[in-house]
């Protein structure tokens, strides 16, 4: 036996009984078979129901806003602001609004807007456990909670410490929780208001009110532009009740520096398409894939004389009009019926850099990281991947708490499957999953993005890798986007084929916030609530704003609402639209600004005067179905107190 052969057979018995020692074997193992996943077995689905609810949010004026960040702000200082400048101005009242659509248990979904920029999935606990308690209902399956988006909603709702703060000021417990009610509120109405109903399904289409924002990806071999516009109408005793839309856009017509509250373009868009109908109609704008999209920009015609508004209030009418003009025509076309599917799950993905693949020394942040690359120009000219900017970003520590782990909600509304998206995607990344989701249905497909939780921007990893502003908000990097993309269509294929739990290991909820407490705020005494401090002209130019002043309370009991008035035969009556909604500060019509005498920077043991000045445009740039101002009229303003409302009546004017 050659020296050689007694070798391979030595070798041979160590490698044998050192696999016996271990319990090894030489034949490599077969990978163990995947868990069975069951399947449910759905009810019958009984008679369509609809129910339409809007609340005010209890944002007091002051409050900062939330979406930019208040490096380098003037400081506007507040009792209801801490770190970022507080708001002096409030365009338009801010809402929630939800459409409850149900044919019975196992068929059910809760559509959710908000006039903020996004939601949480802590928020979305909280609502839950509320919704619980006061239904005693489990509703995680059905409830899509969205914000529109906008930054100039408000911020100070996110329980954080560290470098996420920049998104939106300290935590305000009192006001979250007053958040938190107001969504459930709008909820638990929507439910209690539901009716037999019809739904119509369409597709409207405009690429006229976004624009592509973003040119770092325009090098890339990919979608640049969607104009979609998927839409469906829900009709009650044959009459529209509601509309809801998704659409790609950013609410950033107003800055920071305008320091004003307002839902932005989505706000003023809802109510644009709303006014075009002949009855009140509740209309939910919801942001799909706004990522690399900013706002439209505006169309003026500016042949007859008109009071031009500040701080792009304009701008989100004329948009609103360019809305409503694409939508209103697929709204008359659509055919309705009763006998529709209705149904959603909700399902979670893990979201941390393990099962992100990141390999060592790639993304090297444990618990995340954000502007990566930040005040770096990005690559608009050509594909040229910006090699290491992964490693210069500002790393999340774990004190922060931001969750591991979102969530997606998949469904279908009559013949329209949804998918939503946590934050904000990119066009081509969104377009992916919904012309998968397409393949697979054979219908079409409505986008929810910002919706349920928020993770930053989500791009292609070769759009990330370009840099510029959007990769430099991605919380878990190059890899994001792609991952949470093949999770969505994962996720609706779950649902689809009623499996219970999806391919992957499904992670408990986030709990709620928790752990804080608080003294509730008292407001300030207020001097003279009720007293005219600067009244209305007698006469009003046509390019003029009509003003008027008075005396109110501190904000946190409320922003007072004008309500325009016309004389008819000698009495006093509120001016309404062709849908009969009256025109009036918690619209579009006009503006609200509060002065503080003294101002909050200094004491005032003896009260404070707050001083409420209403704006409105004696004739409006963007034709409107405002009916033509002709006569005397005057405002009624309705101001809270701290004992209760108060009314006051401006002198009459008239336009010229």
């Amino acid at each position: 036996m050659s020296f050689a052969s007694n070798f391979a057979r030595h070798a041979a018995l160590v490698l044998a009984l050192a696999l016996a020692a271990c319990g090894g074997d030489p034949k490599e193992e077969p990978p163990p078979e995947p868990p069975v996943r069951e399947k449910e077995t759905l009810p019958e689905p009984g008679p369509l129901l609809a129910g339409v609810a809007t609340v005010k949010l209890p944002v007091p004026l002051g409050i900062g806003t939330m979406g930019y960040g208040a490096i380098g702000e003037a400081p506007s200082v507040t009792p209801f602001a801490d770190t970022f400048p507080g708001t002096i101005r409030q365009h338009a009242a801010l809402t929630v609004k939800a459409v409850a659509l149900s044919r019975g248990p196992g068929h059910e979904v809760i559509l959710v807007r908000s006039d903020t920029v996004g939601v949480f999935q802590q928020l979305r606990e909280a609502v839950l456990d509320q919704l619980r308690e006061r239904l005693g209902r489990d509703l995680s399956h059905a409830l899509v909670l969205a914000g529109n988006h906008t930054h100039s909603g408000p911020g100070r709702v996110l329980m954080t410490d560290g470098a996420l703060r920049l998104l939106g000021d300290t935590f305000f417990p009192e006001f979250y929780d007053r958040m938190v009610s107001a969504f459930a509120d709008v909820v638990e109405a929507a439910i209690a208001d539901q009716a037999p109903a019809e739904i119509g399904i369409g597709i409207a289409s405009s690429s006229d009110a976004h624009n592509d924002r973003r040119c770092e990806n325009d090098p890339l071999d990919q979608l640049q532009e969607d104009p979609s516009m998927p839409l469906f109408v829900v009709r009650r005793e044959g009459v529209v009740d509601a509309v809801v839309m998704s659409y790609a856009y950013h609410g950033t017509v107003l800055g920071m520096g305008d320091l004003t509250l307002s839902g932005d373009m989505g706000a003023v868009v809802e109510q644009k398409v709303e006014e075009r109908f002949d009855h009140p109609v509740t209309v939910l704008f919801f942001n799909s894939w706004g990522g690399d999209m900013s706002p439209g920009s505006a169309q003026f015609d500016d042949e007859e004389p008109s009071a031009h508004q500040p701080f792009g209030f304009d701008r989100m009418e004329s948009l609103g009009r360019i809305v409503a003009d694409a939508a209103l025509p697929v709204i008359e076309s659509v055919s309705f019926s009763s006998e529709v599917p209705v149904r959603a799950r909700t399902f979670r993905a893990r979201l941390d850099r393990e099962v992100l693949g990141y390999a060592r020394g790639e993304f090297n942040y444990a618990h995340g990281a954000v502007f990566c690359g930040f005040g770096l120009d990005g690559v608009c000219s050509h594909v040229s991947p910006r090699t290491g900017l992964d490693r210069i970003c500002v790393k999340i520590s774990e004190n922060e708490r931001l969750p591991k782990q979102t969530l997606f909600t998949a469904g279908e509304i009559g013949g329209l499957a949804f998918i939503t998206a946590p934050g904000e995607w990119s066009t081509n990344l969104a377009h992916g999953v919904v012309a998968a989701i397409r393949a697979r249905t054979g219908g079409d497909v409505m986008f929810i993005g910002y919706a349920n939780d928020y993770t930053g921007y989500s791009l292609n990893e070769a759009d990330w890798w370009q840099g510029g502003y959007e990769a430099s908000g991605a919380l878990w990097g190059p890899k994001q986007g792609d991952y949470l993309a093949a999770r969505a269509i994962e996720i609706f294929e779950t649902y689809q084929d009623l499996y219970l739990t999806p391919p992957f290991e499904e992670p408990e909820p986030v709990p709620p916030f928790d752990g804080y407490a608080y003294a509730p705020y008292v407001p300030e005494t207020a001097v003279s609530p009720g007293t005219i401090a600067a009244d209305v002209p007698s006469t009003v130019a046509r390019d003029e704003l009509v003003r008027f002043t008075v005396q109110g309370a501190d904000p946190w009991l409320g922003t007072p609402v004008a309500v325009l008035e016309r004389e008819v035969e000698g009495e006093f009556e509120a001016v309404r639209r062709p849908n009969g909604v009256a025109v009036d500060s918690d619209g579009y019509d006009m503006w609200v600004e509060l002065e503080v005498d003294p101002p909050y920077t200094e004491p005032a043991p003896e009260g404070r005067t707050f001083r409420w000045t209403f704006a409105m445009p004696a004739v409006r740039r963007v034709p409107s179905t405002i009916p033509p101002l002709d006569g005397a009229h005057r405002f009624r303003v309705t101001v809270p107190t701290v004992e209760g409302p108060l009314v006051v009546h401006s002198s009459s004017f008239a336009i010229e």
